[in-house]
């Protein structure tokens, strides 16, 4: 007969590969694993996979799991230092974070809002930049002339998934290192805080790390070693009021920063795909025409220049540049040439005019915006926001859009003088081969003559007898100037200054303000940077706002003040399989912020529960119990006149948060069986009057507080005994109200239902009733179904059941 209990086995399943731990969304029936080969996997309830990432790098792990509050988001910390922030729906990386050193915890807290209460941004407006700037055209993967794909993003704006971000939450990251960071959204660093010594030893890395919902108070857990290389663990809490002060004024800062970061990988994007369009193929007719050059300085027969400007005034071509032009060029190669051109030119000049300076602009329109919440000191400069920095970046940005326009100019000169020079070159080689040239490119006018004269004289004229250099010397080093320049598109693409700058002095504007002493270093005029190419721009731009919008990170964290330091334990470092069992939460009814840790290897006896008052205001009031479980009430057992022997003392597996008034616990009878009990233990079970007050500056010693046995306290409805398995560790959800047992085999897992109906479970069950919502492949945020699942009795589920058994029964003997 089963128990009556409120937990109801919905299914168990085999996974391929062995799991580390696991971690379910707040939101929505979705579960994410962490396996050893360093993937992430996503399932739903029903335990169809979602989708499933590789690690970034070989022999790289992941080390911790957080979900965004609402769920649409789940981020992996590696062992590598780099955080992923991976969109449910398809897995895309929104986000990526690199720090330095392994990551050891994260953790993601929603700020604090009543549910009777509205959440609102007074005294502040909704960002309403898209009634003011265009809208970012989607770019394509392929920028061919033949390409007609379907777009990477449907909305580029939103494209971090910001937009119907409410209340501010904060990523907590934790490293191996003192420093702990913490990310507005996931994505704007706004704290990073250098935990300060601990009486001369060496911070090793970081074990838990959270914030208060009301912001007011930081709670960390560390791992020390002293000089002797013994092993602490200690809990810090940092006053975090500045933060808590100016909480709707970091959001406004975080969607902002949001908004810069995407522009600029969309920038990013829009220089990789021009850079893609151009083609090198005039370099081909670069190397030609100096091979030719060669062979006249060599014969001493004129320049290559006076050849050319011979043809276009006489008509007549001498007998070398004849044939060159039948030989080395030739009329189809021209023709391939010139389309070439043409495709690029063009790709190029839409690239930049349809996307590089609408996004240009619109960096400036939100750095201008940021320039103006920065004159607000008492709201926004106190956080970080400087003036200066951001006048600099908008300076920056400034000049890119600049050149931007300077390439666009470029690009039209060059499509106007390269069409008229090849169309005369081509109906040249085709009258000299005695084939008709095409009607339509007979006719030249005046003006077709004047562009192909001022193409050979900007082009052409440069290189003369008198050149010092030898043709080899000129063709092996770039960096010379005394060559053939047709291609002046590809200089603005490259990460060096232009070999040739376009001559600015003859522009009025230019003119008009040189003349000005007033207008020489306006600070309203954006600097012109004539020598820089476009890449070379690019890279100012990403450093000087890196420069303005980074520095709220390290402001905001030197503002946070040590409110207390406490030495949890001491512990052996040299144990591999000790790894103490630490999370924290809050409890917002009670205004209380509550650390829960084990000091002993698992399963162990009992665990120690601090609470303290999360509000900075107040005096830091700390408190602390120890709790165990021994005999857990027994059930009355229907239609069935003995009672099961009793289990008189209980140990614990694993801890877990469930809600803010409940904690997880999976226990083992310390029996012959040692079989595990799932079980969810209320704060309330354990009585105000049995905390110990601890005083900071005395230090914590846990033989002073009391150790209290809750099972009494524990309702029969509230825990449940697994049979035929042997656990290893689990993940609870109390909004989903769900639980997922990981057997020890790292291969199997059960799932329950933890405010089911009582039903009793038909084992011998033939098929499963699986939500059919499932199966659509749409995400599925409703309660569980009612239909009882069946468990899988598969053979290779049989098997490790047997395995699991066996190994059950080894132990105990």
């Amino acid at each position: 007969m089963p128990e009556e209990t409120s937990f109801r086995l919905k299914d168990e399943k085999h996974v391929s590969v062995e799991v580390e731990f696991m971690l379910w969304s707040s939101k929505f029936d979705l579960i994410a694993l962490a396996n050893v080969q360093g993937e992430v996997v996503l399932h739903r309830l029903s335990w169809q996979k979602v989708w499933s990432v590789p690690p970034p790098s070989e022999e790289v792990k992941v080390k911790a799991l957080a979900w965004r509050p609402d769920g649409k988001v789940v981020a992996a910390g590696y062992s590598n230092g780099r955080i992923n922030l991976y969109h449910i729906e398809n897995a895309d990386i929104l986000h990526s974070i690199h720090l330095e050193g392994e990551i050891t915890c994260m953790e993601w807290v929603c700020q604090f809002c009543p549910e009777d209460a509205e959440w609102k941004p007074d005294p502040y407006k909704e960002d309403n930049f898209r009634n003011y700037l265009p809208k970012l055209q989607p770019l394509n993967k392929s920028y061919g002339t033949l390409s007609k794909v379907s777009p990477v993003e449907e909305s580029v704006e939103d494209s971090k998934q910001l937009c119907e971000q409410k209340e501010l939450n904060l990523l907590i990251v934790g490293c191996s290192s003192n420093s702990m960071s913490m990310y507005a959204f996931g994505v704007f660093p706004i704290s990073r805080l250098a935990v300060p010594a601990i009486n001369v030893d060496k911070i090793r890395k970081m074990l838990s790390a959270t914030i208060s919902q009301d912001l007011q108070s930081l709670s960390l857990v560390l791992e020390t070693e002293d000089k002797e290389q013994h092993s602490h663990c200690y809990l810090m809490s940092f006053d975090t009021k500045l933060m808590a002060s100016r909480h709707k004024e970091l959001r406004l800062m975080a969607l902002k920063f949001g908004q810069v970061l995407t522009l600029k990988e969309y920038l990013q994007a829009t220089v990789q795909q021009m850079s893609e369009a151009w083609e090198d193929i005039l370099m081909e007719m670069d190397s030609k025409l100096l091979k030719f050059a060669e062979d006249k300085k060599a014969a001493g027969t004129g320049t290559v220049s006076n050849d050319f400007l011979e043809l276009l005034l006489f008509g007549t071509p001498s007998p070398e540049l004849q044939t060159f032009l039948l030989n080395d060029l030739t009329g189809k190669g021209l023709q391939k040439l010139g389309h070439s051109i043409e495709t690029s030119y063009s790709n190029i000049q839409k690239l930049v005019v349809k996307h590089l300076q609408v996004v240009s602009q619109a960096i400036l329109y939100h750095l201008a915006e940021l320039r103006g919440m920065s004159l607000w000191y008492e709201k926004f400069g106190v956080l970080g926001l400087t003036t200066q920095t951001l006048h600099t970046a908008i300076m920056t940005v400034g000049s890119f859009v600049l050149k931007s326009s300077e390439l666009q100019q470029v690009i039209d000169d060059s499509i106007k003088n390269f069409k008229a020079f090849f169309r005369w070159l081509y109906v040249v080689i085709q009258r000299m081969s005695n084939e008709k040239p095409p009607a339509d490119l007979i006719k030249m006018t005046q003006h077709d003559i004047n562009f192909v004269a001022e193409f050979l004289r900007d082009n052409f004229n440069h290189f003369t007898l008198d050149d010092e250099d030898s043709i080899s010397e000129l063709m092996a080093d770039k960096d010379k100037k005394s060559r053939f320049k047709l291609e002046k598109v590809g200089q603005y693409l490259k990460k060096e200054d232009l070999h040739y700058p376009p001559n600015i002095s003859s522009n009025p504007w230019v003119q008009f303000q040189r003349g000005c002493f007033l207008l020489k270093a306006h600070e309203v005029l954006y600097p012109v940077q004539n020598m820089k190419s476009l890449v070379q721009l690019q890279e100012d731009l990403d450093s000087a706002i890196s420069a303005s919008l980074y520095k709220p990170s390290s402001v905001i964290g030197q503002s946070m003040r040590c409110q207390s330091s406490i030495k949890l334990f001491d512990y052996d470092s040299s144990d591999p399989d000790f790894h103490p069992k630490v999370f924290q939460f809050t409890n917002n009814e009670k205004k209380m912020l509550y650390t829960v840790y084990t000091k002993d290897s698992l399963p162990c006896d009992k665990c120690v529960l601090i609470r303290r008052i999360s509000s900075a205001s107040k005096e830091s009031h700390m408190e602390a119990v120890s709790f165990r479980v021994g005999a857990l009430n027994n059930r009355e057992q229907k239609n069935n006149s003995t009672t099961e022997d009793r289990c008189t003392r209980h140990r614990i597996l694993d801890i877990a948060f469930y809600d803010e008034k409940t904690i997880s616990l999976l226990l083992v009878e310390d029996h012959k069986d040692e079989r595990p009990v799932l079980v969810l233990m209320t704060l309330e079970a354990i009585a105000d009057d049995t905390y110990t007050p601890i005083d900071p500056e005395q230090g914590f010693k846990e033989d002073s507080i009391r150790l209290v046995d809750v099972a009494a306290k524990i309702d029969p409805s509230c825990y449940r005994r697994l049979d035929n398995m042997r656990a290893r560790s689990f993940a609870v959800s109390g909004t989903r109200k769900t639980a997922t047992v990981l057997f020890s085999s790292r291969r199997r897992v059960r799932i329950f239902l933890m405010d089911a109906e009582e039903e009793d479970e038909d084992w011998d069950g033939c098929g499963e009733d699986e939500d059919p919502g499932d199966q659509s492949g749409e995400l599925n945020s409703s309660e569980a179904p009612e239909g009882e699942m069946q468990i899988d009795n598969t053979e290779d589920m049989e098997e490790d059941e047997n395995k699991e058994n066996t190994s059950f029964s080894s132990s105990t003997e």
